[in-house]
Parts: C-alpha cells; structure tokens; sequence
C-alpha cells in the first residue's frame, strides 16, 4: 500500500503545470507604499469657463477620470470632462473646462474616479464665480466636509455643540435619535442657515421623547441638495 501511495503522489507531482501551487506574488513596491486615498480642493474657478483644482495623496500609476455634476449628486455618474494620469502619484494641480450644460449653475459638483484596479474616488463641490487669481489669492470655494463636537449636556434639557468648517450658503436641519441610529431620520430639532460658514457653536433642545435615555446620537444634513453631513452622540448626563 505505501508503495502504491508514493506511485499516486508522484503522479500527481509531475502532472501540476511548471510553477503552480499556491503562492503569493509580491506586489509592487509604489502599491505597497500607497495608504489613505485621494483628495480634491478647490483651487480657483473662472465663471462658466473652467476650475482648478488640487488634487493631493493620489496613487500612482493610476488613471482617473473627472466628471461634474448637479448640485447634490457628488457627480455619481455626472458628465465626463476629461482623464488624467496620476504618474507618481502624490499632489497635481489641474484644470478642466466647465461643460456648456452648467453654465448658469450657482453650484457645480465635481469628482475623480480610478478608470481601473483600485476604485479609488474623491469629489467636492466649487461656486461657479469666478475667483480671485491674479493676485495670487487663494479661492473662496468651500473644500472638505463639517464636522461637529459636543460641547456640553444638561440632562434632559440641552445640548451645545461645536460645528467646524461648515459650507457657506447653506442650509441644515439638526436631528436627534436614539444610540446607534447615528440620528438618521431622528427627530428635527430645529434648522438653520450656516451663512458665511466656517466655525459656529450652537445649543440645542433635547426632545421630549428622548429624555431619560443614557446616550443620544445627534445629526446634521444639508437641507438644500449639497449633499453634506455630520454626526456625533453624546451622554445625557
């Protein structure tokens, strides 16, 4: 039996194709070395003619595409405006016409997309007026996302919250909603505009239906299509 064993396993061995077996491939180094994703800025706009843009932490040896879009859709399948190769990765300032369909927009969406491997992705938002690049200046178009952090609690009663970097023009409605729903279609608190944006710190009333409960999760959304959000939860205590 032992010898008809070792018969049927070298039979086996010498029928597997030259190389095969399981095994892992070493990757390439610039793969390897990549980490987090991409990021676009607004770098400056000309009305109804083209954006800049700054594009940073790109993977290398990548291409993108860049597409713009309504308001509020973070351009998910938006017009397609152009490509570009990343190189070696890293930052590229770059800038792209406004497609002839946007002209007119107070606000246009604008992403980047890996055509292949990684579907590596970044998007924002520019006001198309045109901004301030002669001087040297830098745009006054709105780059990154809101965040908020919670202040203080009085049990029962209120809650202050700390809002950063909050996008100008807009409008917001506050939720507040049981622990783990991150407050998604909580109850509406109150609205408010955000102005000039940027930092605000504001106080809120605790719903009647909440009070008692030991951790309440609380939510911002913009009202008017932009697409932005936060979230946070705080102790009732």
């Amino acid at each position: 039996m032992k010898i008809l064993a070792s018969l049927i396993l070298a039979l086996a061995l010498a029928i597997l194709p030259v190389g095969g077996g399981i095994f892992s491939q070493t990757a390439d180094a610039s793969v390897l070395s990549y980490s987090g994703h991409p990021t676009i800025f607004i770098v400056s706009v000309d009305r109804d003619d083209s954006v800049t843009i700054r594009a940073r932490n790109l993977p290398p040896d990548y291409e993108f595409r860049v597409r713009m879009g309504r308001m509020g859709t973070r351009a998910v399948g938006g017009t397609i405006v152009d490509y570009f190769d990343t190189g070696d990765g890293g930052t590229r300032t770059l800038t792209f016409d406004i497609p002839s369909r946007f002209h007119g927009d107070r606000q246009i969406a604008i992403r980047i997309e890996a055509t292949s491997g990684v579907r590596y992705f970044a998007f924002n938002f520019f006001f198309n007026n045109t901004t301030g690049t002669s001087s040297g200046g830098t745009s006054s178009g709105y780059s990154g996302f809101p965040t908020m952090r919670i202040q203080s609690v009085v049990r029962n009663s209120t809650v202050t919250v700390r809002f950063r970097n909050l996008p100008p023009d807009d409008e917001f409605r506050l939720m507040m909603g049981r622990f783990g729903t991150r407050g998604k279609n909580g109850i509406v608190v109150k609205s408010f505009e955000t102005g000039s944006g940027g930092n605000k710190t504001m106080t809120f009333n605790i719903p009647s239906d909440l009070r008692g409960l030991a951790r309440i999760a609380i939510r911002i959304e913009s009202k008017t299509g932009s697409g932005f959000f936060a979230f946070n939860w705080f102790f009732n205590r």
